[in-house]
């Protein structure tokens, strides 16, 4: 893999403050609009904290995750933490009863995958929301899996399979079409065994990344050419997201984030911030400065837009990083927020 000479920490601080302010007030867009997506139908702010939003690509529909008794009709019957998809163009909210985490979207919101109790221990579903057909896709019904993401076309699931004590974490993928199921990641090189995990998977399936919990090494494999290349730039990292069109991967280190162009081999590094998401066409990073603000980066230029102050996590850009998802105690950011816990937000970017 190619190595890229490090800029001094200084410098970068320096130029990514340059950007956050002289970039901004030099080319300031349009007011973007804001909405509350963790309401009701009838717009009834939510009673319980909701966060961990994912949206789809066309920022149509939004996935996360509430303690709110009041967002459907039929209420909550046992109170706790519910998963929920809101179709933004009709209003509509549908509750997803036994998801244990925000579902991950194909990009059309037909099919879910998230994770649940199997017979035993943890296990990651897909759902046909159209029927509500439900299909185990991490293995057999009393393996461990966890942490699902999907291909854009809800075919492929790749998720962590676990099966401690005995084996280490691995990187599997589950086929919907053919009903088959392959192993992703390869197993250390020397004889230590060590965890895989944070799989993240190309809109079409080819490219998973995915990263060495024990070496702190991240690899991208390639499912066409049954090869696989080292993506990190030799620090201790960990897999953000990987663009929709595999080209462009975001990662975090001990002294910030980076995000490598898969196909130049170019590095860009944002010192002192989080990487929260990239964009399905991998144009555009999602950054969290360490006052929590939350700021959307042009990857090709550069230009900065101030999002808003909360958390994000990935999949919160729809493409080209024309909406975000977030999540927010802030009580300012929409008329009438009086429930005095955090909510979902969708920020329309100019």
């Amino acid at each position: 893999m190619t190595r890229v000479a490090r800029v001094s920490g200084g410098s970068l601080a320096a130029a990514l403050l340059l950007a956050l302010t002289g970039t901004i007030a030099s080319a300031a867009p349009p007011a973007p609009h804001v909405e509350r997506v963790s309401t009701a139908a009838d717009g009834t702010q939510g009673d319980g904290a909701s966060n961990a939003a994912h949206t789809t690509p066309n920022g149509r529909f939004v996935s996360f995750r509430s303690s709110a008794t009041n967002l459907v009709p039929e209420g909550i019957t046992h109170p706790g933490t519910y998963s929920y998809i809101r179709d933004l163009r009709t209003g509509h909210t549908t509750k997803i009863e036994a998801a244990l985490s925000t579902p991950r979207l194909s990009a059309d919101g037909r099919w879910a995958t998230y994770t649940d109790w199997g017979v035993r221990k943890m296990n990651v579903f897909l759902t046909d929301l159209s029927t509500g057909t439900r299909i185990r896709a991490g293995g057999d019904a009393q393996d461990s899996a966890s942490a699902p993401d999907i291909s854009a076309d809800g075919r492929y699931v790749v998720y962590t399979w676990s099966g401690h004590p005995q084996y280490p974490n691995r990187i599997d993928l589950y086929d919907r079409v053919t009903g088959t199921r392959e192993t992703v990641s390869a197993g250390p090189q020397d004889d230590e065994s060590r965890d895989m995990d944070d799989a993240s998977i190309s809109g079409d399936g080819r490219y998973v990344a995915y990263e060495d919990e024990g070496s702190g090494d991240v690899w991208v494999a390639d499912r066409t050419t049954g090869t696989r290349t080292e993506a990190d730039d030799g620090t201790f990292s960990t897999v953000v997201q990987l663009s929709a069109d595999g080209r462009v991967l975001a990662m975090d280190s001990a002294d910030g984030s980076y995000v490598r162009d898969l196909r130049t081999g170019r590095v860009q590094y944002f010192p002192g911030a989080e990487a929260r998401a990239v964009s399905p066409d991998g144009r555009r990073i999602l950054l969290q400065d360490t006052q929590s603000n939350l700021w959307l980066r042009n990857l090709h230029g550069g230009r900065q837009v101030l999002v808003g102050h909360g958390s994000a996590v990935d999949g919160s850009l729809s493409d080209r990083g024309r909406t975000v998802v977030y999540s927010s105690p802030d009580t300012d950011i929409v008329p009438g927020d009086t429930n005095g816990v955090d909510d979902v937000f969708l920020r329309t970017v100019s």
